[in-house]
């Protein structure tokens, strides 16, 4: 057990030592002109793969200064505006919000009455929206899981011509098939819940939306900043 033990440790500390060794670098990614005379240059200063990266953002003439301003890793961004004399750095998250845009409900015998197959239930009328799935032609099962009522949402993507469309179904494999409506694989629209509610079962129709969030603030003054030195980015990786 103790060998094993200490093989397993001098793994871990043989990836820590690669990870340490191979995540440190120095990538000019862009260079961008905020005012006359002044520009924002980003640059890659850790590379961690799957471990994340970490870019960082300075002001600069090319000439006289340099200095540090910001810095953004792999789930946020950075704002940066030049306001009279000040530079204002903004670090923002993005992320999604899920709104309900309709509700529908089925009793659970009514479930029964949806006796279709898979090909049969994409001929019936959706419970939300049109079915703008323009052939029968099976191209690939998408994806399938089984809900906490022990049922099914599976969508079935179809191949017309050039388009890709995906038919959502509610089903339990045997008795009942429900067609829920269409998804177009990329949208943020027609992303299909159910939810059983003791002897009904609630269809939702969910639209995410882009949302922004403000992690960070901080203010500059140009005069500052320019009083700083030329810094070499390589050289002074701060965190």
């Amino acid at each position: 057990m103790i060998p094993r033990l200490l093989f397993l440790i001098s793994i871990a500390f043989s990836l820590s030592n690669c990870l340490a060794g191979n995540t440190k670098c120095c990538e000019h990614i862009s260079t961008d002109t905020i005012s006359k005379g002044f520009y924002i240059e980003r640059y890659r200063t850790f590379c961690g793969g799957v471990f994340g990266e970490l870019t960082q953002c300075y002001i600069t003439d090319s000439t006289t200064f340099r200095q540090k301003i910001g810095s953004y890793d792999e789930h946020d961004f950075l704002s940066i505006n030049l306001n009279d004399d000040k530079i204002e750095v903004y670090n923002i998250q993005p992320g999604l919000i899920s709104d309900t845009v309709e509700r529908k409900k089925i009793a659970k015998a009514g479930l029964l009455t949806y006796q279709h197959t898979a090909k049969e239930c994409l001929s019936t009328t959706p419970l939300f929206g049109k079915n703008t799935i323009a052939c029968d032609t099976n191209f690939y099962q998408a994806s399938s899981y089984k809900t906490d009522d022990g049922n099914y949402i599976t969508q079935i993507q179809y191949k017309c011509g050039n388009d890709f469309l995906n038919a959502v179904f509610y089903t339990d494999s045997a008795r009942f098939c429900v067609f829920i409506g269409v998804y177009k694989p990329g949208d943020f629209e027609g992303n299909y819940s159910v939810q059983q509610d003791k002897d009904d079962f609630d269809f939702y129709n969910i639209t995410d939306r882009r949302t922004r969030d403000t992690t960070n603030a901080k203010t500059y003054l140009l005069a500052d900043l320019k009083k700083g030195k030329l810094i070499n980015v390589c050289n002074n990786n701060e965190k």
